[in-house]
């Protein structure tokens, strides 16, 4: 019976550490989650970034600007009037 209650507490001490170390995982640095390090965004040449408009798709009204020059996805600086391949119009865009 002696060996049983150090086995138990190594369970215990166990499932304590992994709670703590799952979340640990899961705590933000300060940075907002939607910000992505400039590093890690496309380049504007890849994402074919032009500076003017593509008809009425342009940079102000997509999902993934952030005023008042940055995008979640492309490298900065983006113009409010430009365009990429990846322009998403954000719901009721005009």
């Amino acid at each position: 019976m002696s060996k049983q209650l150090p086995r138990r507490m190594l369970i215990g001490s166990g499932g304590l550490a992994i709670g703590i170390l799952m979340a640990r995982r899961h705590i933000k640095p300060a940075v907002a989650e939607e910000e992505t390090r400039e590093a890690d965004k496309i380049k504007q040449s890849d994402a074919h970034y032009q500076r003017f408009p593509k008809g009425p798709q342009r940079c102000q009204i997509c999902l993934q600007f952030v005023p008042p020059d940055k995008c979640k996805i492309v490298q900065d600086p983006i113009v409010p009037q430009g365009w990429c391949q990846f322009f998403a119009a954000r719901e009721n865009a005009r």
